[in-house]
């Protein structure tokens, strides 16, 4: 990246690498946590089963959701640059209590990811090989092999993760993105039609809103820039542009590919796909390219993986910066000196991925584990949105008053907020089938964990790290504390 090598060079030990991650870094950061090719490859069949035909418009609809909830962060990465993303964002704008709850629901949220989007790539792997060769590869040999890469990549420093998320990130954008291109030059039966961006199109009695919900959460992790603020160069002027471009690219990116893998797949029997057996993405690989077609496989491997080093680089840091307050122990906010990277909290969590990840896919299969963590997590998320959108409101109501514009600055995230949460009571009710149903009280119990943790510290005069927990990167250093953990 731009920047490594004098930044190494003016960076006291034991600290963060601030600046070291340009503004395409912080975009390829919020692009492979969304993971679009994944996203389309997993999720294509089962949009087509709930909504048939039209299924592109609900991605057009969860993308304006998005973009408007994305414009919201926005607005306090502006001001706000730290490693603690929401934890920090919340903190300042609602209250520290408030925010360190924050941070524990954004510790379901990251560092969970990490486990089931390595326990999918197993998964994946070994049925794509299956399938295909009838050859078996366990899931979990290449969870094993696909985590120690990750934390290798990761505890070598943001430099490098940036590299890294650069090249794999773009690969799987340019390898799907061929293919969709060659599936509109050769469509199957039904030629080439914009009727799927038509939602008079959908299957007779179909959900709509259900299918939203499924599309909505496909481009979540753009916010994963925020926890990056402080090794990113100029982070007030780059972290909001690299979440609104990552939004952009990934949006148009996913409506394009969902659409082209439909026509390839032929509209005219477009009913066919819900019933087969292998992953229709790959079907269409194969007409296309034949043998080739692995090379779709290799694109959906390099986007779990790349959104596995996405998630880790932002849970990693929340971790960090919660333990550098003192809201969470202080061996948390310890930096290797010689990487400049939050050592203890690459250890931690990579610890929680490999005993989650593995326990629960041996418990209830790899993808089961998939399905259930990420309801759980998608229900955490939406809880960070709405307190994060509120603490718009509030931020510039009061502390930033002289900034405020009615439209950014109340409208569109009271818009955004109401609107996830319609998204997040629709996501739990009817109460979905097993397993995903466990997320539900998983989540709950998750919170509830938060609240009690909370008022224990508050009630024994546990409180020190409330005030840092409201200072920002460039308030941290001027008090000379941006990398001192609280005693």
């Amino acid at each position: 990246m731009s920047q490594s090598t004098p930044v190494r060079r003016t960076e006291k030990a034991g600290q963060l690498h601030h600046g070291a991650l340009s503004l395409s870094g912080a975009v390829m950061q919020g692009v492979t946590h969304i993971a679009p090719t994944a996203g389309v490859i997993l999720i294509l069949q089962a949009e087509v089963a709930t909504l048939g035909l039209a299924t592109p418009f609900a991605f057009v609809i969860a993308i304006v959701l998005m973009f408007l909830v994305g414009l919201s962060l926005a607005q306090l990465a502006r001001f706000l640059p730290s490693a603690g993303g929401f934890y920090t964002y919340i903190s300042r704008t609602l209250d520290p209590r408030v925010g360190w709850f924050a941070g524990w629901i954004n510790l379901l949220y990251d560092p969970f990811g990490t486990a089931i989007d390595l326990a999918v790539l197993g998964y994946v792997f070994n049925a794509a090989l299956s399938y295909n060769y009838g050859v078996t590869f366990p899931w979990w040999a290449t969870f094993i092999i696909a985590g120690a890469i990750v934390t290798a990549v990761i505890y070598r420093g943001i430099e490098i993760t940036g590299r890294t998320q650069l090249i794999l990130g773009g690969l799987e954008i340019l390898i799907l993105l061929a293919a969709s291109v060659h599936a509109l030059f050769s469509p199957g039966a039904g030629g080439v039609t914009f009727a799927p961006f038509n939602p008079g199109n959908a299957t007779k009695g179909s959900d709509l809103f259900v299918a939203v919900i499924l599309a909505v959460f496909t481009f979540t992790g753009f916010e994963s820039t925020a926890p990056l603020a402080e090794e990113t160069a100029e982070p007030r002027r780059n972290v909001p542009r690299a979440m609104l471009i990552s939004l952009v690219i990934v949006g148009v990116f996913v409506v394009f590919c969902l659409w082209a893998m439909m026509i390839g797949w032929g509209t005219a029997h477009l009913s066919s796909m819900v019933t087969y057996g292998g992953n229709p993405v790959f079907d269409v690989a194969k007409r296309l390219w034949g043998p080739a077609w692995v090379l779709l496989l290799l694109a959906i491997i390099n986007s779990l993986l790349s959104v596995s080093v996405a998630t880790t680089n932002s849970s990693t840091r929340v971790i960090y910066a919660m333990g550098r307050t003192g809201a969470l122990p202080r061996w948390f906010g310890q930096i290797d000196r010689r990487y400049g990277t939050p050592r203890n909290a690459i250890i931690a969590q990579t610890i929680l991925t490999f005993a989650l990840g593995l326990s629960l896919g041996f418990a209830m299969g790899a993808f089961n584990e998939f399905l259930m963590i990420g309801v759980a997590i998608t229900v955490g998320l939406a809880l960070l949105y709405i307190l994060a959108c509120l603490g718009v409101v509030k931020f510039f109501l009061t502390e930033r008053r002289s900034s405020f514009n009615w439209l950014m600055h109340l409208v569109i995230p009271l818009v955004a907020a109401i609107a996830v949460g319609f998204v997040l009571y629709h996501n739990v009710v009817p109460v979905p089938p097993y397993p995903i149903n466990i997320a539900l009280p998983l989540a709950g119990g998750w919170a509830v964990i938060g609240i009690a943790a909370t008022v224990f510290m508050v009630k024994t005069g546990r409180t020190g790290w409330l005030d840092k927990a409201t200072r920002v990167f460039d308030e941290q250093a001027a008090t000379g504390q941006a990398e001192q953990p609280d005693a």
